[in-house]
């Protein structure tokens, strides 16, 4: 399975259909937040290519006024994925409360964005995967990222970082 991870485009749609067409194909695309809007965006653009991927979305904290929720939890090829924003964990000022969160709630994955800085790391037993920021201009330009979990059948997994 490939789930595709975008998070914090600030209205850069430019860089969204980029990085969707470095993605490639995807089973699942999971949006963590800032900005709404653009999560209805990929949406469309992904019924427009006619893909069948599952779509999920949080909001972020520039999202409050949104209906999305705060935090998902799904299963997916058997793993528990937990998708967060991260403002709500504080992950500027640490992966503690994230990572007890997730524990929480029997997570083997946690997706945040908030900071848009890429994070692929584990702790105590959970992977935690931020994507970057989907969107231009932030610490500094770096270019767009994204990221793509790939679960194989024997639950093993393997992340790659996109770039665009």
């Amino acid at each position: 399975m490939r789930i595709g991870v975008m998070s914090d485009s600030h209205g850069d749609r430019m860089s969204l259909d980029h990085l969707l067409d470095a993605m490639g194909k995807m089973d699942a695309l999971c949006f963590l937040g800032d900005i709404a809007s653009d999560g209805a965006y990929l949406q469309e653009r992904l019924s427009a290519r006619g893909a069948n991927t599952a779509f999920y979305a949080v909001r972020g904290n520039n999202d409050l006024a949104s209906p999305l929720p705060d935090e998902l939890m799904l299963t997916l090829a058997g793993k528990r994925i937990l998708l967060v924003h991260g403002h709500m964990q504080r992950v500027k000022s640490g992966l503690l409360n994230l990572t007890y969160a997730a524990k929480e709630r029997k997570a083997d994955v946690a997706l945040f964005g908030h900071t848009h800085m890429r994070c692929c790391q584990y702790e105590l037993g959970v992977l935690l995967l931020n994507p970057g920021a989907a969107g231009m201009g932030f610490f500094g330009g770096e270019r767009p990222t994204a990221a793509v979990l790939e679960i194989a059948g024997d639950g093993s997994m393997r992340v790659s970082q996109i770039r665009v």
